[in-house]
């Protein structure tokens, strides 16, 4: 298997993000490893990862794992981030493995309006950064609510509770309400009366 330069950069990306948590020294020894890293190595990383790890979004797809479901259309689910960047951050993904980030078909892309959609209206969030991922191997649409500062995918992360989750999970598939305007009755004109012409 032979990677685009965009793979392996996206490859090391992935690796900095990994040790972002390490202490400054072991992290700065880290990172210098990793530049250093030639692209057969990163190809050979890749392919060891493929053979011992289990597919996550395969396995959130099919059920085995368990998910924070808000959404889902014929072509993918929506569910919640569970490390989040900020409050609602949801990532969609496909039903079907897609590995080209550049191509996002329309009823993904329609499921991702819907979501971003909801998220301003029930979290009132000033708007919706739609950041796709190359992630694991496939491709994967975050969905990060901004209400005050921009944030992106290097932004710091949260670890809410599971009943945090829960309580997010539930807001965001709730019904919106309908008002119900009850009519008045209408009221039935009396009839006029009419009196007989006087006559002088």
């Amino acid at each position: 298997m032979t990677l685009t330069k965009e793979q392996i950069s996206e490859l090391k990306k992935q690796l900095h993000s990994q040790i972002s948590k390490m202490p400054e020294n072991e992290r700065k020894e880290a990172e210098a490893q990793i530049e250093n890293l030639s692209d057969e190595a990163i190809e050979s990383m890749l392919e060891q990862q493929k053979g011992s790890q289990k597919q996550i979004f395969r396995e959130i797809i099919s059920g085995n794992i368990p998910s924070k479901k808000v959404d889902e259309n014929p072509s993918a689910i929506a569910v919640l981030e569970i490390k989040p960047i900020s409050k609602g951050h949801t990532i969609i993904i496909p039903k079907e493995k897609m590995t080209n980030i550049d191509k996002i078909p329309t009823e993904i892309a329609i499921l991702i309006d819907k979501v971003s959609k909801n998220i301003v209206e029930k979290l009132k969030a000033k708007n919706i950064k739609v950041a796709p991922e190359l992630k694991f191997g496939e491709v994967i649409i975050n969905l990060i609510p901004i209400y005050d500062k921009e944030l992106s995918l290097e932004s710091e992360r949260s670890n809410p509770s599971e009943e945090e989750l829960e309580s997010l999970e539930k807001e965001l598939k709730k019904e919106k309400k309908q008002e119900i305007k009850q009519e008045e009755p209408v009221k039935e004109k009396e009839p006029i009366k009419k009196f007989p012409k006087r006559i002088p």
